[in-house]
């Protein structure tokens, strides 16, 4: 991991921040996460508690499914708290132009999901990181990327799209697995796994 000083080239102009940056070196700490959830996982079981019980930060931590994405798709993590940007956005991609780098990223890790957005979410391309793949946790995860316009429209209730309650300053939630995964409405899919060398796609 490294905490680097780059140049972001944004809808609002070019600005100097800090990003992170992983890399393979990371790996082991991945892995000593995702074991340690698991272990937590058969320990509820044990106590007849289901794991999807418990909120979602302290079953699968935020950190473990992002830094999987980041190192899967080689993009930059936002460390956020840029001055006169926007910066609801999760990742940076280094190696796209302005306008379609910033990243944001959706996880679950139990079904059924639930995903929310803040009022001020903004970003160029999102994605949604499926650590319950097929109903597993074996260490894979499936990686979908999601038409903007399917997100903005989604119809949260009978009569407002998820666009409608942003502007309205609400934080609107839906399951993005039953409301656009299961009826194939994404743009792609990847599938990774990780193993004590690294993250390597299927």
């Amino acid at each position: 991991m490294e905490n680097k000083t780059v140049t972001m080239q944004l809808p609002e102009g070019n600005f100097v921040t800090t990003v992170t940056a992983f890399d393979e070196s990371d790996i082991l700490a991945i892995n000593a996460i995702y074991d340690s959830w698991r272990d937590l996982c058969a320990y509820l079981g044990v106590l007849d508690s289901r794991a999807a019980n418990l909120p979602e930060e302290l079953y699968l931590p935020e950190d473990l499914s992002e830094i999987s994405f980041a190192l899967a798709k080689d993009v930059w993590r936002n460390k956020k708290g840029i001055p006169g940007v926007n910066s609801s956005f999760n990742f940076y991609d280094p190696y796209s132009e302005r306008n379609n780098n910033r990243i944001q990223v959706k996880t679950c890790c139990v079904s059924p999901d639930l995903t929310s957005f803040g009022p001020n979410s903004q970003w160029d391309r999102i994605f949604f990181v499926d650590f319950y793949r097929e109903g597993k946790w074996d260490g894979t995860f499936d990686i979908y990327e999601l038409n903007t316009d399917d997100i903005i429209n989604f119809k949260v209730n009978a009569g407002r799209t998820l666009s409608d309650q942003l502007r309205q300053g609400r934080s609107p939630r839906f399951s993005i697995h039953k409301g656009l995964i299961q009826k194939g409405r994404y743009r792609s899919k990847e599938t990774f796994l990780i193993i004590d060398k690294g993250i390597i796609k299927l």
